[in-house]
């Protein structure tokens, strides 16, 4: 089964609307918060692996052989 693929842009409008309507930040204090937030979403999700830096959904059950037909990378690497 594959991971969907990281939709930054959904994930970036909802933490922004929660934090504006929700919690009453201003407008920049929320997105700050939400790049902050998709971009350690976006690391989380890219293959360590040295050879590789592929997203995880581009793995097979996100933790086999990369399905990009020239990398060398085995396995996903989550460290």
């Amino acid at each position: 089964m594959l991971e969907k693929q990281f939709n930054s842009d959904k994930l970036y409008n909802s933490i922004v609307h929660y934090y504006i309507d929700k919690k009453g930040f201003s407008k920049d204090k929320a997105n700050s918060i939400a790049q902050s937030v998709v971009q350690k979403e976006a690391q989380r999700r890219i293959c360590k692996n040295e050879k590789c830096k592929h997203f995880s959904h581009d793995h097979i059950r996100n933790l086999e052989t990369c399905l990009v037909a020239d990398c060398e990378c085995n396995k996903f690497t989550s460290k």
